[in-house]
């Protein structure tokens, strides 16, 4: 893959060529040097000069469509949205609720419908859950509660309102009551996915990097008392994340629905992929900087090591291309090509806060991410497999964008925000069927999920926008 820079000619990820000089210090480089002393004023000249990012070969230029307060007065009218219709008990988010009337989905409304290719063959009953329509419409509730929780956090920094940081208070509110469900059953650290607003023993690691990456967003304007309550649980998380074995040891005996650790073991999977690992990373970072405890920075240490962090190809080593390959061969396209990649975004920038030392390999897998991904952006600004929850890549470029001075990244994410709305909100297109459906399904099987607004890329989508109106791109 090619990125140009405005500064030089074009240069292959994995060209081999020799620099003309050394750069040193800082994240954009720095200074190079040699350096003549004769041509410092030119230099100097040039440097001053207004210089325009460049977009990466293969990634489209979008032109914005819509003006700077345009795209604010859409942000305040999908908020309210959320506010008025969609927030839950306890300040949740589910993941969805219908589009006709912004309701909860009923057993009338999944009458019929397929059946969920992560139950494995069995059914609720078996694996202790509730009837489909409600674990579906409250599956990502964590996930969307911490989107929005970002969300509002990056607007109070924008805004300085403090009706904006009664928000914050409210949605993190909703993770400590979501938190206190497996404390309750003596699970201190685990996230469950709270069916219906209740405990459940499921869990997966997507909603704990959800989770890691809203309570990081909110962690430098919580007040002390909220602050103390994030020490505490980010703290907790990590603790049980150790013990379990990054999953490995569920205590339910399973990881994901009807999936459990042997069925794992017998794919490409493992927890020692990067793509993987980088869900847990975060979690031991900000615990040791939330406690001093010297175990989590031995057990980042640890974790570093077993997954050979330091033997991981960087920039400059055809990294993109092995992350994308290496991914894709672990989870396959459906996953390789949106969830891992959009996570490969948003934790590895991150990370680049978190643990600045392995810069090179956290860059390498951002762009990763974002070249898997922008590649699958189609004009309406839906993502080609799983439609809305494109504003979730978004949310990501919103948000690796600092660490990429020299490359237009967020004329993407511009676009995703300006063409996405409450109509293409969506986890399943209209009159079609997802990538992953099963063989037999038919259309009317999965029409009932084209019906329903998807929480994911609607709280995503704020995220996304909040972030990067306060870091200036729009």
């Amino acid at each position: 893959m090619i990125f140009f820079t405005p500064r030089k000619s074009p240069r292959v990820e994995d060209e081999t060529r020799r620099p003309r000089a050394r750069r040193v210090g800082g994240p954009r480089g720095g200074l190079r040097r040699p350096i003549a002393v004769g041509i410092l004023p030119a230099l100097i000249l040039l440097a001053a000069l207004p210089v325009k990012p460049a977009a990466a070969e293969g990634v489209q230029k979008y032109k914005p469509a819509m003006s700077s307060q345009q795209l604010e007065k859409k942000a305040k009218r999908l908020q309210a949205l959320v506010e008025e219709k969609i927030v839950r008990q306890h300040g949740m988010i589910p993941m969805f609720v219908r589009a006709s009337d912004y309701q909860l989905p009923t057993a009338e409304d999944y009458k019929g419908a397929y059946r969920h290719r992560h139950l494995k063959g069995k059914t609720e009953e078996e694996l202790g859950l509730p009837p489909m329509h409600v674990w579906r419409a409250w599956e990502n509730t964590a996930t969307d509660t911490e989107y929005y929780l970002a969300a509002s956090a990056y607007k109070y920094r924008a805004t300085g309102d403090p009706k904006d940081l009664a928000i914050c208070r409210r949605t993190f509110a909703g993770l400590k009551y979501i938190y206190g469900l497996t404390a309750a059953q003596g699970e201190r650290g685990r996230l469950c996915k709270p069916y219906g607003g209740v405990w459940s023993n499921q869990s997966s690691p997507d909603q704990t990097q959800c989770v890691t990456w809203g309570l990081a967003a909110y962690r430098s304007t919580a007040p002390p008392g909220d602050l103390a309550d994030y020490n505490k649980i980010i703290m907790e998380v990590a603790e049980y994340n150790i013990k379990a074995d990054y999953d490995r040891n569920d205590p339910h005996g399973h990881m994901y629905f009807g999936w459990t650790r042997e069925m794992l073991s017998k794919t490409n999977f493992s927890i020692f992929d990067l793509s993987y690992t980088v869900i847990f990373f975060p979690q031991l970072n900000l615990a040791w900087q939330a406690t001093g405890d010297s175990k989590f920075l031995s057990e980042t240490q640890r974790y570093y090591g077993a997954c050979d962090l330091d033997k991981k190809p960087r920039i400059g080593q055809g990294a993109v291309a092995h992350y994308v390959q290496r991914g894709r061969a672990a989870f396959g396209q459906e996953v390789g090509n949106a969830g891992g990649a959009q996570r490969d975004l948003y934790l590895g920038a991150l990370m680049m806060e978190l643990d600045p030392f392995h810069h090179e390999i956290w860059r390498a897998l951002m762009l990763t991410g974002f070249s898997i991904n922008t590649s699958s952006i189609l004009p309406d600004g839906t993502h080609s497999r799983h439609v809305g929850r494109s504003s979730i890549d978004a949310m990501g470029i919103a948000t690796a964008q600092r660490w990429f001075p020299d490359m237009d990244m967020t004329s993407v994410a511009r676009h995703i925000l300006e063409k996405l709305d409450v109509d293409t909100f969506r986890f399943v297109r209209p009159g079609t069927k997802p990538p992953w459906a099963g063989a037999g399904d038919t259309l009317e099987q999965w029409a009932v999920e084209s019906k329903l607004i998807d929480g994911d890329s609607l709280t995503a989508w704020l995220a996304a926008y909040w972030e990067g109106r306060w870091r200036g791109y729009w």
